[in-house]
C-alpha cells in the first residue's frame, strides 16, 4: 500500500489512542460503545489495541460497507 506523508502511521497512532479512550469509558460506564463504521485495516487496529485489556472486549458487527466496532465490558463476575 502507498503511505503519503506517514498518513498510515499516524492513523494507526490515532486509532490506538481512540481504543484506549473508550475501552476507559466503557470500563468506568459499564455499556458498550459501538464506532464509526471502520474498513478492515482499521477494525484490526482497534482489536489488537483492546485485545489484552482485562476489562473490556471487542467484536465486530455488521456487513460491509457498514461493519463496526463494538467495545463492551467483559464480565467481572468470573
Amino acid at each position: 500500500g502507498l503511505d503519503v506523508a506517514g498518513y498510515r502511521d499516524k492513523r494507526e497512532n490515532d486509532l490506538t489512542v481512540l481504543a484506549q479512550r473508550i475501552g476507559n469509558k466503557v470500563r468506568k460506564t459499564g455499556r458498550s460503545f459501538a464506532m464509526e463504521p471502520m474498513n478492515p485495516y482499521e477494525r484490526r487496529v482497534l482489536h489488537a489495541t483492546l485485545q489484552n485489556n482485562p476489562y473490556v472486549a471487542t467484536r465486530s458487527e455488521g456487513e460491509e460497507p457498514n461493519r463496526r466496532v463494538v467495545i463492551y465490558p467483559k464480565n467481572m463476575d468470573e
